[in-house]
Parts: C-alpha cells; structure tokens; sequence
C-alpha cells in the first residue's frame, strides 16, 4: 500500500510539474518561435501521458527514464518561461553576452558551472563531454578542464556516497536490478583494478558505476584517489580536442585522421575489455541464480 501511494504521489507531483509547465509556455512563450512553442507544448504532454500510463513495476527502466526526462523538460520549460517573463531574453540575446555576463560574475559563475557539471554527474543523463564543451566555448580549454575535473569528482563522491547511504534499493531504482548486480559483483574485492580500466575508457557507464561502488566494501579513499587520477583523462582529451587547438586545414586534416584511426583501435579494444568483463561478471554469478533465470 506504501508503494501505491508513493508512486501515486510522484505521478501527481510531476502531472501538476508539467501543467504547470504548459501554463507558463502558453502565457509567454506563444508569441516567440512557432517551433519551440509547439514542441515544448507536444512532448509536455507526451511525457506526462507516458509517464502516467507506464507501470513502474513492470517496466522500471522505462519508468525511470520518462519520470527524468519529465522533471528535466518541465524544469527547462518553466526556467525559460520565467528568464523570458523577467525581460532576461532581451539582455542576453545572443551567447556573447551570456559569456561576458558569466566572466563578470567570476566565483559565482564558476560555482554555478561546477554545480551544473554535478548535477549532470548525479541527475542528469546526458554525456559529460556537454557540459565540458559548454566551459570551452566560456572558459576556454584549460579552465573548462579544470571546473569540470572539480565537479565531475564531487558529483562522483555525491554519488558514491548515496550508495552508502541508501544503498542496493536506490541503485536498482535508478538502474535496474541486473545491472546494479552485474556491476557490484565486477566491483568487490577482486574487481577494484577492473574499477580503474572502467572509468578510464568512455564504454563503461562511469556515472553509474560511482554510486554502485559504493554498495560495496570499496573505501572512500581508495574511490577518491581513483577518481583523482582517472577522471581527468577523459575530461583533459574532450576540452583540448573540443577546443580547436587543431585546426581543420593543412596539417590539421592529417592530425585529425590519425586521431580518428586511434580511435578506432582504442574502441575496438576498449569494447573487447568491456566483452571480458562482462563475461567475467557472468561466470562469477552463482550457479544458482542463473538456474534461477532459467526458470523465468
């Protein structure tokens, strides 16, 4: 009964989200673009109707993806609903102000960076290298290297510690039993190396291994130190690219190819890491659990 209730309450807190939502982009966003009205008005609806509809029991990851992308959308619509209503939209009309007003702001504007970069670490189910892209075009390369590096790690403690905290339940909420257990076995006491190839190669889900790293027996320094020296590989490679430091003309094109042809290898051999340790993780999984599945 607990659980039909809590489920009823957040299906009514993200209908009237999304209301509201419509609301808002009925009263100030109709007479701007004709395209963003009507999509923004189209998946409101379409989003709050499917979330509604689903069920969370049968179908979880599903259910899980349209209550984020819901909350994500209501909350984008209702942000822009309020800058435009402000008068907000005519001060910063085109990015240039918008960078000019984030550089002017300086500590806060870097905080409000690091707290996107964590947020997207924690909520968001976007891939990092936006938001590292986002500081390039603001910060330039070595301070969008450096802001993110700050946040992606927070955000990986945040996450890591509401492992400890909340425990198996949250992580087979957020990602579905099989891979919450698939991962946790990888990470015990015989995986932590396999930890470190993970979040070093792009094919492994890193967000989502740092809060199920903390189901396990796993300390928070060795995480830390982890993250600290992992982390920024990724981060480093995407701002530097990213930042046009080779240009795509002359010498440039042959850089780019032989990078693309990198690449390549580096995928090919990072997706067969990922098919052994998949494989790994099946063949530690107790005999009696794969009878079990069997029988389903």
């Amino acid at each position: 009964m607990k659980s039909q209730t809590k489920t009823a309450l957040v299906k009514s807190c993200v209908s009237i989200a999304c209301v509201v939502a419509t609301v808002l982009c009925f009263l100030y966003l109709r007479d701007g673009n004709a395209v963003f009205y009507y999509s923004a008005m189209v998946a409101l609806a379409a989003v709050a109707v499917a979330f509604c509809a689903v069920d969370g029991e049968k179908f979880p990851h599903v259910s899980r993806t349209l209550l984020v992308t819901a909350s994500v959308l209501a909350a984008v619509v209702i942000g822009y609903a309020v800058f435009k209503a402000t008068g907000l939209t005519e001060r910063f009309g085109d990015f240039e102000s918008i960078k000019k007003f984030i550089l002017d702001s300086g500590f806060w504007g870097a905080t409000v960076f690091i707290g996107i970069t964590v947020f997207q670490v924690v909520v968001l189910p976007i891939p990092e290298a936006v938001t590292i892209l986002l500081g390039v075009a603001i910060y330039g390369a070595t301070w969008s290297f450096v802001l993110s590096v700050i946040g992606t790690v927070i955000g990986s403690l945040i996450s890591f510690t509401l492992g400890k905290v909340f425990g198996r339940r949250l992580c087979n909420w957020m990602f579905g039993e099989q891979n919450t257990e698939k991962y946790a076995r990888l990470l015990g006491e015989k995986g932590r190396f396999v930890f470190i190839v993970m979040l070093l190669f792009p094919a492994f889900p890193d967000d989502m291994l740092c809060m199920i790293a903390g189901i396990t027996s796993m300390s928070y320094g060795y995480f830390t130190a982890i993250c600290l020296l992992t982390r920024p590989v990724m981060i480093g490679i995407t701002a530097y690219l990213g930042s046009g430091i080779i240009p795509f003309s002359g010498r440039g094109i042959a850089v780019w190819i032989a990078i693309g042809c990198i690449m390549i290898v580096v995928f090919i051999v990072v997706g067969r890491i990922k098919t052994a340790i998949e494989n790994r993780s099946a063949a530690r999984e107790p005999a009696s659990k794969r009878r079990l599945g069997k029988r389903r």
